[in-house]
């Protein structure tokens, strides 16, 4: 694949269809740092604090350690994919997973899951400012979240090396108010109390929470190891992945404790600001829980204010880059239609301005249970595909050379994440099965190895004429037999 001619502008966008350029290649802090403020958002610290609430603090610990081992080694195993690769996950996946036409299901996964977080991190952010300004006025607040949205799509237009800058300054910026409000609830001595409390919700036995609270932050997991790989593919050197990942898997995890003291030290003044405004006592409660921004203004004022202002700054833009890559390559698989970078992340901004005014967050917020599902099934896919089936069994090849004749479809992976997902649903729904990702990850693994071995002749000449076709472009052989 030949690498795209670069000018070195530090605002160019390399094209999510060609390999890195060396040039615009990241050393793994800068990397980190991007992974890291993304994990290190508002909408993370209203993980926290949901966790908190539903298992208690040290259940809801308990949860998050598992979040941090899962988080290294999906961020790791997928992050080398990318890197090697030099492409993000979405294209990948046309040769390991989906194929190209059948990539559009990813890309469709991912367009609303990250534009679902990127506008409930709009609205967050948006009403700890209706909550500064005192504004009540629906038009001013509409008007606001449009004025949000169009920084998000001015700083997605910078390049990575911009982007990471930010996330350096700002991440550190919000850790700082952070250990503040840590402080502030130490001196008034209920720091203890807000690591050991049980759960908070009403009617929630502990366990009830505990697999709440398991199901909630896993999900952060493939997230994480989905979206890395937007950014891994910069990554200098390949062992630069593994620290990556261990940086932003801590981050993930001082994000929901943080998150969850500060749910615990704003709750009962948030909880009263909601009741002012109409909810009823469980909408009040709700609100409370999942509008960290607004504590973050009772906690500091306007500092608090400002900072939370160029903490989204940073994640958002990272959203906005990711949702904007799903979309190019959807048009991309599905019409050959490569969009401008800037149309793309017009695209999804608008996109989330249509959930945000569409009142639909309630129903991308229930979503997410469902969502985390399909990712990690995602990722396991391509996890499986890439060192099993293609690694150790030797069926089909590593590398990819040229995305012009990868096959339409990989029935193998449709039929793998429908029925996995389609399964683990199902006995989730009807309460059979508290964790449904404990089954779905070994369910991908056993039915598309199994597909694989039943079809390797197949699937071996398919890989043989692919790569007989690239030889006849006189393209190289892949890097990796």
């Amino acid at each position: 694949m030949t690498p795209p001619r670069s000018t070195g502008s530090s605002t160019e966008q390399v094209s999510l269809f060609e390999r890195v350029p060396e040039n615009k290649k990241l050393g793994w802090s800068g990397i980190a740092a991007i992974l890291s403020g993304v994990v290190s958002s508002l909408t993370k610290l209203m993980g926290g604090g949901i966790v908190a609430f539903y298992a208690g603090c040290t259940l809801g610990l308990g949860a998050a350690l598992i979040m941090f081992v899962l988080s290294i080694v999906l961020t790791n195993l997928v992050g080398r994919i990318a890197y090697r690769e030099g492409l993000p996950s979405n294209v990948t996946s046309r040769l390991y997973v989906f194929g190209t036409k059948g990539s559009a299901l990813d890309s469709i996964i991912w367009i609303f899951l990250l534009v679902g977080v990127l506008a409930i991190g709009t609205v967050q952010l948006g009403n700890a400012i209706l909550y500064y300004l005192g504004w009540t006025d629906p038009v001013l607040r509409d008007a606001l979240f449009v004025g949000i949205s169009l920084c998000w799509i001015l700083i997605s237009l910078f390049g990575m090396k911009i982007i990471a800058r930010f996330n350096l300054v700002f991440v550190a910026l919000l850790f700082v108010a952070l250990l503040f409000v840590a402080g502030s609830i130490a001196v008034a001595g209920d720091l203890g109390d807000a690591f050991t409390h049980g759960p908070l919700m009403p009617g929630v036995s502990p366990m009830e929470g505990f697999f709440y609270a398991v199901n909630y932050s896993i999900m952060t997991s493939g997230l994480m190891a989905l979206f890395s790989s937007d950014f891994t593919r910069f990554a200098r050197k390949e062992s630069d992945v593994t620290v990556i990942s261990v940086v932003g898997s801590v981050f993930a995890v001082l994000t929901y404790v943080f998150g969850a003291l500060l749910a615990y030290y704003g709750f009962d003044v948030s909880f009263d600001y909601f009741l002012g405004l109409g909810y009823d006592a469980a909408g009040a409660a709700n609100a409370a829980i999942t509008n960290p921004g607004i504590t973050f203004v009772l906690s500091l004022g306007l500092a608090g204010l400002i900072i939370i202002c160029l903490s989204q700054l940073k994640v958002e833009a990272s959203n906005s880059i990711s949702s904007s890559n799903a979309i190019s390559n959807l048009f991309d698989s599905l019409f050959g239609i490569q969009l401008p970078w800037p149309v793309a992340v017009v695209a999804v901004n608008v996109i989330g301005l249509a959930f945000i005014f569409g009142n639909i967050l309630d129903q991308v917020n229930a979503f997410m249970s469902f969502g985390s599902i399909l990712t990690m099934s995602w990722c396991f896919l391509l996890i499986t595909d890439y060192y099993i089936v293609r690694g150790k069994l030797h069926i089909g090849s590593q590398g990819i050379v040229s995305l012009k004749y990868i096959e339409a479809v990989n029935w193998r992976g449709l039929i793998t994440i429908t029925v996995s997902t389609a399964v683990s649903t199902v006995l989730y729904a009807n309460g059979v099965l508290p964790v449904p990702c404990a089954l779905a990850a070994p369910l991908t693994i056993a039915i598309y190895v199994s597909l694989s071995l039943i079809m390797r002749k197949k699937v071996r000449e398919n890989d043989r004429i692919m790569r007989e076709r690239e030889r006849e472009d006189g393209l190289p052989a892949p890097d990796r037999p």
